[in-house]
């Protein structure tokens, strides 16, 4: 009787040693040396997608997402005042600014087929939390002012 998971051996295979004992070209592929490309081709520049869009098709019917620009303004803001909280009259404006940017954000964002109310709620975070200190630094900007003010007269 056969063994039936004996291997059998490949073209070109000698049986009995175990090897090939010639070069077997794989199938379908010319053997020997490879054409040279044609030289009326232009070369592929660097970073040009080589086959078809670089993106794939959406689904048919879907519709892709808008993001509010609006809640990507206040956010930025909203940051931009946290940084400078310490100058008097811009923070405040800014705060207020990116209070207001986030806010319409966060409304546009929540209408079908918006998204961005994830930056309107950073926006509007950050545009309080930087109107606490933007508040107590005009306070002091004005007594510190007054006080100079009052002991100096017209000469400082």
């Amino acid at each position: 009787m056969t063994d039936p998971y004996q291997q059998q051996p490949y073209p070109g295979q000698d049986p009995a040693q175990g090897h090939p004992s010639a070069p077997v070209p794989a199938p379908g592929y010319p053997s020997g040396p490879t054409p040279a490309p044609g030289y009326g081709q232009p070369p592929v520049p660097y970073g040009a997608p080589m086959y078809g869009s670089p993106y794939a098709a959406p689904y048919p019917g879907v519709v892709p997402l808008k993001t509010s620009g609006l809640a990507v303004a206040g956010m930025v803001v909203g940051i931009v005042a946290l940084i400078f909280f310490w100058v008097p009259f811009f923070d405040v404006v800014a705060a207020i600014t990116a209070i207001g940017l986030s806010w319409a954000g966060m409304v546009q964002g929540g209408k079908p087929g918006w998204t961005g109310q994830g930056m309107g709620i950073a926006g509007l975070v950050c545009g309080i939390l930087a109107a606490i200190p933007a508040v107590i630094f005009l306070i002091w900007f004005f007594v510190s002012l007054s006080a100079v003010g009052a002991s100096c007269a017209f000469y400082c």
